[in-house]
């Protein structure tokens, strides 16, 4: 993976952690949109999917239990 795709795979993953702490309205597909984002940026690099598969399974079952409303309320 080259210095501009890590890059925006940490710019990606700020935004997920964005999302999920503030959940703005249309939080939930903008997460999804997002997720998938992330899982065409590593699928290139054998290593970083490996890596990066923990994440991607942990955001996904996040979002399907994701009730709207701030996170810590």
């Amino acid at each position: 993976m080259d210095y501009a795709s890590t890059r925006e795979l940490v710019r990606l993953r700020h935004e997920l952690r964005r999302l999920v702490a503030e959940r703005p309205a249309g939080a939930r597909e903008a997460a999804r949109d997002i997720l998938v984002r992330v899982a065409a940026l590593v699928a290139a690099d054998e290593h970083e999917a490996a890596l990066a598969a923990p994440d991607l399974a942990r955001w996904s079952a996040s979002l399907n239990g994701w009730v709207e409303g701030p996170a810590h309320v």
